[in-house]
C-alpha cells in the first residue's frame, strides 16, 4: 500500500497516553504526554525499496515500551490507585504459576494462592513486598511490567506447542449488528481451543453456533469492565459483532488474546513447514 500510494511514510508516537489511562484502569493519572514524528520513507525511497523491506521498517517502528519511556524520562505517577486493575493483564503469578488468582488494590498486586505481593512504584516498576521470612522471596522476578506480560505469552505458547490449550466458559452474549445499540441475546458456551473459537447457545428458542477457526483470526479485540458489564471479547462476522462476557473467575480475556495470536502463528508455521 505504501508503494502504491507513493506518499511519505511517518510514525507518530504518542508518549504517555497509555500511562495516563491504561486499558486496565481508565482513570486518568494526569501525567505528562508528548509526541514525536519520524520520517520512515520518502516517496523516492519507497520506489527503490521492496515491499518486504518496507514492511520490516514499519514493523520495527511499531516496537515501543511505554514503561521504559516512563523510567527513562522520570515520569512520576503518584496516583494512589495506580495498580488497581493491573491483575486484568497480569493474570498469572510468576511465583506459583497459578492463573486467575491475581488481585490488585491501591498500589499492590497480589496472588490469592501463594499470597505473594508486589508494589507498583511511582515510576511504574514492581517490587516484592517484604512479607516473607525467606529473604530470597524478596527478589522480584519481573520488575518490568511488559516482561511479566511476555512471560505469560511464553506460558501460553508452551500450552499450544503441547497441544493442551483449552478454555470452556459460560458466557453472556450481546449483538451489535448496527450503530443503534447492543441487543442482549442470552447465555452461551464459549470454547477457545487449538481449533479456534466456538460460541454455542440457544437464542429465542433457536440454536446458535459461531465458529472462528484459528487461521481466521491473527488477533482479537478484548475489553476490561466494558460499560460496567465485565471483561469481554468480541467475535465478528460480515454482518454482526458478538460481545461475549465470560462468567465466573476461571478465565482471562488477556490470555485469550495472547492465545489467539500464538495459535495463529503456530498454525502458520505448521502450514509452511
Amino acid at each position: 500500500m505504501a508503494k502504491l500510494l507513493g506518499f511519505p511514510v511517518v510514525m507518530l508516537n504518542m508518549h504517555g497516553h497509555y500511562l495516563n489511562s491504561p486499558c486496565w484502569n481508565l482513570t486518568k493519572r494526569g501525567n505528562r504526554v508528548e509526541a514525536d514524528m519520524t520520517l520512515l520513507y520518502t516517496p523516492d525511497e519507497l520506489a527503490k525499496s521492496s515491499a518486504k523491506e518496507i514492511n520490516a521498517v514499519i514493523n520495527e517502528a511499531f516496537i515501543y515500551d511505554e514503561y521504559h519511556w516512563q523510567k527513562e524520562n522520570s515520569i512520576v505517577i503518584k496516583y494512589p490507585k495506580r495498580a488497581e486493575g493491573l491483575h486484568k493483564v497480569l493474570y498469572q503469578c510468576p511465583h506459583c504459576l497459578t492463573e486467575y488468582a491475581m488481585e490488585s488494590k491501591g498500589t499492590i498486586l497480589s496472588c490469592n494462592h501463594c499470597h505473594k505481593q508486589w508494589e507498583m512504584s511511582v515510576l511504574g516498576e514492581l517490587s516484592t513486598v517484604r512479607m516473607a521470612i525467606d529473604e530470597s522471596e524478596l527478589i522480584t522476578k519481573f520488575s518490568h511490567i511488559p516482561s511479566w506480560y511476555g512471560f505469560e505469552r511464553e506460558q501460553v505458547r508452551k500450552e499450544i506447542e503441547r497441544g493442551t490449550y483449552l478454555l470452556e466458559v459460560p458466557s453472556l452474549v450481546e449483538a451489535l449488528p448496527n450503530a443503534r445499540g447492543y441487543i442482549p441475546l442470552g447465555e452461551a458456551k464459549l470454547t477457545h481451543s487449538m481449533k479456534g473459537f466456538l460460541l454455542e447457545g440457544v437464542f429465542d428458542g433457536e440454536r446458535f453456533s459461531l465458529a472462528k477457526p484459528t487461521l481466521s483470526m491473527y488477533s482479537c479485540h478484548i475489553e476490561f469492565e466494558y460499560f460496567g458489564k465485565g471483561d469481554c471479547i468480541d467475535l465478528s462476522t460480515l454482518s454482526d459483532t458478538y460481545y461475549v462476557y465470560p462468567q465466573g473467575r476461571d478465565f482471562s480475556v488477556t490470555k485469550m488474546a495472547l492465545a489467539t495470536e500464538e495459535l495463529f502463528a503456530y498454525e502458520k508455521r505448521l502450514s509452511s513447514s
